[in-house]
């Protein structure tokens, strides 16, 4: 058997390596990490405190202007849904004028739109929209009041187009 090459380990030097100087690791000393960690954290409590803080009171803002608001949106919403049944009206004129004793708002005789003393009947959302493209009865009643907040994001230029629609 042939002999191999001879490995020398290496060893500390005679009497042991020097001592190791820790007063120049300033950081280590617990007089200065504790206090350090207690400024952090305090400081991380006053941030999360006004954070909230700000947040609720833009929340209540939000919600005052939209209280303040409400009437006159739903107003609107009335008045488009009121001008959309009368549209829906001329049409049935225009497409029944050749029917002898048709009567408009009627299903033979029998009354489509009716109401019951004061109170208002809406009539079903298939049947207003019947005149109407498919894309004006998809935004009816995909409809959601967005607040200021809700502008474009950088992500929605990945966004589909058909999958878009139904998010905003």
């Amino acid at each position: 058997m042939s002999k191999g090459p001879q490995y020398q380990q290496d060893m500390p030097p005679p009497g042991g390596y020097r001592k190791f100087n820790w007063e120049r690791t300033v950081l280590w000393r617990p007089g200065i990490i504790i206090p350090g960690l207690v400024g952090c954290a305090v400081f991380g409590i006053y941030q999360a405190y006004y954070q909230k803080r700000h947040r609720q009171t833009e929340k209540f803002e939000d919600r005052d202007i939209l209280n303040a608001m409400e009437p006159f949106i739903a107003a609107e919403r009335d008045r488009e849904w009121l001008r959309l049944l009368k549209k829906n009206r001329e049409i049935e004129n225009e497409l029944m004028k050749d029917v002898p004793g048709w009567k408009t708002g009627t299903w033979f005789g029998e009354p489509v739109y009716y109401t019951l003393g004061e109170k208002w009947w809406d009539p079903a959302q298939l049947e207003v929209f019947a005149h109407s493209p498919r894309k004006s009865q998809m935004d009816e009643m995909l409809f959601h009041h967005h607040s200021e907040y809700s502008a474009p994001k950088f992500y929605d230029k990945w966004i589909p187009d058909f999958i878009g629609r139904y998010i905003w």
